[in-house]
């Protein structure tokens, strides 16, 4: 299936001059190598549920967005045109515990956790959604969709498949889909291409760059410059509509 994709040429030559920055380009999508990545999808609940949530998250508006606009066509349309989905629901194994941790290094975790994120006043809200974490209504997977645990577990259902190209979607880009087991940095290491579709992720803002996505936009041109392509939504979606299904 043909699909225009977008990367980011950077420094293209030895001079400013030669910058030539944002390129679109067809290439050729292989619906038996590539896939869905659906990350971290996670059911943003209903504002003022968790307001502590709501404090922390501050991309949570922008998710419910997302997950009621844009994540039912797509999937509906991958789906329809019989195009590997993979799913990796869960944030991943916890951390081991640092060896020879010690009151030194405990004061320094509880000042980040105090004043940084997410600090004190969320703490209760944020244990509560992650003691009873749960997906999206829309970011469901369907029967014999596999789902991956961590990046070995999803790599195992890649190699089954003969997948070589992921494409991510879910939240957030520049934190789980970066990150996270599973996420672009752990599958970029075993060789695997990480895309993303703009329209259906969002990504952590800082307080001045929420009304601009600036960090978005950010994350973005990471993901064009050193792990894969930008694929629009309404360019893939009509991709996957003329391409040839999967036999």
């Amino acid at each position: 299936m043909r699909c225009p994709a977008t990367l980011y040429r950077q420094f293209a030559g030895p001079t400013r001059a030669d910058r030539r920055g944002w390129v679109t380009t067809p290439i050729e999508l292989d619906p038996r190598r590539t896939a869905l990545v659906v990350m971290h999808a996670w059911d943003p609940r209903a504002p003022g549920e968790l307001p502590g949530m709501d404090d922390a998250v501050e991309y949570l508006p922008r998710a419910r967005r997302i997950l009621a606009e844009v994540f039912p066509p797509l999937l509906a349309a991958a789906r329809a045109a019989r195009f590997p989905i993979l799913h990796v629901p869960h944030p991943g194994p916890p951390s081991p515990t640092l060896p020879g941790a010690d009151a030194h290094h405990a004061a320094l975790l509880a000042t980040r956790a105090q004043l940084a994120y997410p600090g004190e006043h969320p703490a209760a809200d944020i244990a509560r959604a992650f003691a009873d974490l749960r997906l999206a209504p829309a970011a469901q997977p369907h029967p014999g969709e596999p789902v991956a645990q961590d990046a070995d577990d999803l790599a195992r259902h890649c190699a089954a498949l003969g997948i070589t190209h992921l494409i991510y979607i879910g939240f957030a880009l520049n934190w789980c889909l970066l990150m996270s087991p599973g996420g672009m940095i752990d599958m970029k290491r075993r060789g695997y291409l990480c895309s993303t579709i703009p329209e259906a992720t969002t990504a952590v803002e800082r307080s001045d760059s929420a009304d601009t996505e600036a960090e978005k936009a950010s994350a973005l041109w990471r993901v064009a410059v050193e792990f894969g392509y930008l694929l629009n939504r309404g360019d893939f979606t009509q991709a996957l509509q003329n391409g040839n299904p999967v036999t």
